[in-house]
């Protein structure tokens, strides 16, 4: 197991698990890894959204919507909030009484969550180069997602659908190219820029 992998388990220990999710492409990339049992946590020990069991993740982001939806409820041992977002050392403030008994952890999908379409694909130079030519004009919009729509759309249509669940859902159906794009981006992911966050891919199994 990855370095990284054994002290996210740590961390979480036998705590019950919520995934907070920016996103669609995080929800359903989350529900990939628990699916397909791609991730170390066992399922009886993830939270579900009370508002649809079939849902193992949530929307809900602030401290105070997710004590008033999930930490009232008495799980029979703490909670650990896995944020699954892009924002780089982000913090989910948990006031009293349950901060006593809840704790969440930042797992960052910086720049963008599209980043792994952009490693699925092999399209990183290509990627860099595209920023790089844009530089000055747009620049802070220089996303990922946006150069899957422009860049990718042009020879595959169904790329300009990158924030779709119908898309999303089928895209990364296939649980190896997920493994992959998870594995890839940490590997090119600079750990001085991670800082304390943890990737995806410290969720796997493998």
């Amino acid at each position: 197991m990855h370095s990284r992998q054994e002290e996210l388990a740590r961390d979480i220990g036998g705590n019950a698990v919520l995934f907070s999710c920016e996103g669609t492409a995080e929800q359903v990339i989350v529900d990939k890894l628990i699916t397909k049992n791609l991730t170390f946590i066992d399922r009886e020990r993830i939270i579900t959204n009370p508002y649809n069991n079939d849902a193992w993740s949530t929307r809900d982001r602030s401290g105070r919507s997710l004590a008033r939806d999930f930490l009232h409820q008495n799980y029979g041992r703490n909670v650990t909030i896995l944020c699954i977002q892009d924002q780089l050392n982000h913090r989910t403030l948990l006031h009293q009484p349950y901060a006593e008994r809840a704790q969440s952890i930042n797992v960052t999908t910086h720049p963008e969550i599209e980043m792994l379409i952009v490693y699925r694909e092999g399209k990183l130079d290509e990627y860099n180069s595209w920023k790089s030519h844009h530089r000055g004009t747009k620049n802070s919009k220089l996303k990922p997602s946006l150069f899957c729509k422009e860049e990718l759309g042009k020879d595959d249509h169904n790329f300009r659908n990158v924030k779709t669940y119908p898309f999303l859902n089928q895209y990364w159906d296939d649980a190896d190219a997920l493994v992959r794009a998870l594995e890839l981006y940490r590997e090119m992911t600079s750990a001085k820029k991670q800082g304390e966050d943890f990737l995806l891919a410290d969720l796997l199994n493998v």
